[in-house]
């Protein structure tokens, strides 16, 4: 019964992965996660160099390496693939993570009286946000995850040609998988972020359903993350307007109406999220969007 022992269920024993997006936020806890469970190597991908030695300093076993990359730029791509495939043959995992929140473009709020603004007034603050900055926020989050993917296939290939031949019976290691962080703010159209970002998340929930079907002959596994409120440089303002002071993590931070768990999520939660999935138990998985959100998308958020 070894082979349902916690300890080989969860195992990412000698995994290399990459993360984009690595130098703050759910990229950082990923990485700390997986280093502590003793993975090959994690590259963690971002424009700050700071931020990402950071990240580096934060980890147990010494197995991060930074590297500086601007996923909207095909030549920092591939600059950055040429640098993470002159340390390692092959990546067993590549974490699409780097995201941006974007203009706070609202839906229309009512009035204390339940009253709505003008569309004269609606119209003025929406137009008013430069439309590069709508399409800034599709870049990044969106095309930046395609080419992402696309920069990294080689070594993925590499991967999964490194795989043992089959023997009957016995259960293969897990094939090269992609995964992409987008939010329950693709599926929600009552959560409350922005017309850009929302927009952007349901896009990219699509693209990884287009991504694992057309690269599934090639053995390339591509999933997703949806994550609900946790707390980032992205979200620190929701927490900051709740009165929050920290991460929201014990219970009654927030009101049961808007997340049912009643707090935010934990390094835990998305560190054991990330973990099973890049696990022997996670290699079952293709095609698949994990919502990890406390149960808000299951209610209406009557407070924001």
């Amino acid at each position: 019964m070894a082979h349902l022992q916690a300890s080989n269920l969860f195992s990412v024993k000698d995994r290399v992965v990459v993360i984009t997006g690595g130098g703050s936020g759910l990229g950082r806890i990923m990485a700390k996660a997986l280093d502590a469970n003793n993975v090959s190597k994690i590259f963690i991908l971002g424009r700050r160099e700071a931020a990402l030695q950071e990240t580096a300093s934060q980890t147990l076993n010494g197995t991060v390496i930074p590297i500086q990359c601007d996923i909207t730029s095909k030549e920092s791509l591939e600059t950055a693939y040429k640098a993470v495939a002159a340390q390692t043959t092959h990546v067993d995992l590549l974490v699409a993570n780097s995201g941006i929140m974007g203009p706070m473009m609202k839906a229309p709020q009512r009035a204390a009286d339940g009253s709505l603004p003008s569309l004269s007034t609606v119209r003025d603050e929406l137009f008013n946000v430069p439309m590069d900055e709508f399409t800034n926020v599709m870049n990044v989050n969106v095309t930046g995850s395609y080419y992402t993917f696309l920069a990294f296939l080689p070594l993925l290939e590499a991967a999964n040609k490194r795989r043992p031949e089959p023997q009957q019976g016995v259960l293969s290691a897990p094939t090269a998988q992609v995964i992409i962080t987008n939010s329950i703010a693709g599926y929600n159209r009552k959560v409350p972020f922005s017309f850009a970002y929302n927009a952007s998340k349901a896009a990219t929930t699509h693209l990884v359903k287009m991504l694992s079907t057309n690269f599934a002959d090639y053995g390339i596994r591509v999933n997703g993350i949806s994550p609900g409120l946790y707390y980032s440089e992205m979200a620190e303002h929701v927490f900051k307007d709740a009165g929050l002071q920290g991460r929201g993590i014990s219970d009654d931070s927030f009101p049961r109406e808007m997340i049912p768990a009643t707090r935010g999520g934990s390094e835990e939660d998305i560190g054991g999220l990330i973990v099973w999935l890049a696990s022997n138990s996670g290699g079952y998985i293709n095609g698949n969007i994990v919502v990890t959100d406390g149960g808000r998308i299951s209610v209406v958020p009557a407070v924001y």
